[in-house]
């Protein structure tokens, strides 16, 4: 038989990490990675210092975890925790999708209206994001993607205190040319007359604007042109993958839709995603892992030397995990050292 030895490893990001981690950002121009090298820089070490448990405060807490090629040590993928999102101070802000009736008794007509009303949330939950896989590993058989997703929901199921009750993804929507998004073009744009890109910059530093700006009236969707009504809530062609994995995990489109670009939230409570429901920590041991009688697992080893996991063929039996020896060198674990695991779908 084979012995299987693990071509990439899923660990914590360090500051040592910086330049390629910036490089993989800006490919994707994710929501929630920086793409400024000092922002980047920065986050960076609060990652270390959230890994480590050194912040109290969630949202300050951020957790990137990033996919390495073991044979040449380039970075293939990362994704990201957001202890909280939606404070006091930076409120999370939403539009909420809703619909009236209403129906003349004269006419014998009833008509639906769709609207938008801006909301917000000071004590929001905790966030998922920044999913990127490099071009050339899309697609690829290792299903780098699968697994930066999973291993976030593993993190989130080991270490439940450090984390919101419920959790939250923001999908990309489809963009235009230029970073163009009709939305926006349609509506935020008139109401704060700023770009996108000058709106999603502020954004991050102060969000008094929308608060400030933004109607509080509802936004009746039929006054909006087609195309713009079509794309609310839409997913972006980057997206529908990440979007798939989500809701295998068991977490569902919330009616709730980003202000700026239109794009759809996704949510669940924490203890009713699939992957935090079968979370098991055992005991490793090393034996025969034949196909007919093992299943793919996300497994992670975390210790003084931080957080790493890997794709690994594995037999669970009680409270034990057995795994080819290549799997424990890959963690840098031995026998008996304890190993938390989630099955991949």
């Amino acid at each position: 038989m084979v012995s299987e030895t693990p071509g990439f490893v899923i660990r914590q990001a360090t500051a040592r990490d910086h330049t390629r981690i910036l490089r993989l950002a800006r490919e994707l121009d994710s929501i929630n990675l920086p793409t400024e090298p000092a922002e980047l820089r920065e986050a960076l070490v609060r990652c270390e210092r959230s890994f480590a448990g050194r912040i109290r405060n969630r949202a300050r807490a951020l957790y990137i975890f990033c996919a390495e090629e073991r044979r040449t040590r380039r970075l293939a993928g990362a994704s990201m925790i957001i202890g909280k999102h939606g404070t006091p101070e930076a409120p999370h802000y939403y539009l909420a999708m809703d619909t009236e009736e209403r129906y003349s008794h004269t006419l014998r007509r009833m008509f639906r209206h769709t609207f938008l009303r801006l909301r917000h949330s000071m004590d929001g939950p905790t966030e998922i994001g920044g999913l990127i896989v490099t071009a050339v590993m899309r697609g690829r058989p290792e299903q780098i993607g699968k697994q930066l997703s999973w291993v976030r929901f593993l993190y989130l199921a080991r270490h439940r205190a450090r984390f919101e009750a419920q959790v939250l993804a923001e999908m990309l929507p489809q963009f235009g040319p230029d970073y163009r998004n009709a939305f926006w073009d349609h509506y935020g744009r008139e109401v704060t007359g700023l770009s996108f890109r000058e709106a999603d910059r502020l954004s991050t530093r102060d969000k008094e604007f929308i608060r400030a700006l933004f109607p509080d009236a509802p936004l009746y969707t039929f006054l909006l042109p087609e195309d713009v009504r079509r794309s609310l809530g839409e997913v972006g062609e980057r997206s529908r993958g990440a979007v798939k994995l989500l809701e295998q995990a068991g977490m569902k489109f919330l009616h709730h839709i980003d202000p700026f670009d239109a794009g759809p939230y996704y949510g669940a409570e924490v203890s009713e995603l699939r992957p935090v429901k079968d979370y098991r920590t055992l005991a490793a041991a090393i034996g025969e892992v034949s196909p007919e009688k093992s299943r793919t697992y996300v497994v992670a080893r975390e210790d003084r030397r931080g957080f790493r996991a890997v794709r690994a063929q594995a037999i669970v039996e009680e409270s034990r995990i057995i795994v080819d020896g290549g799997v424990l060198d890959a963690l840098a674990a031995r026998e008996g050292d304890r190993l938390d695991a989630v099955p991949l779908p």
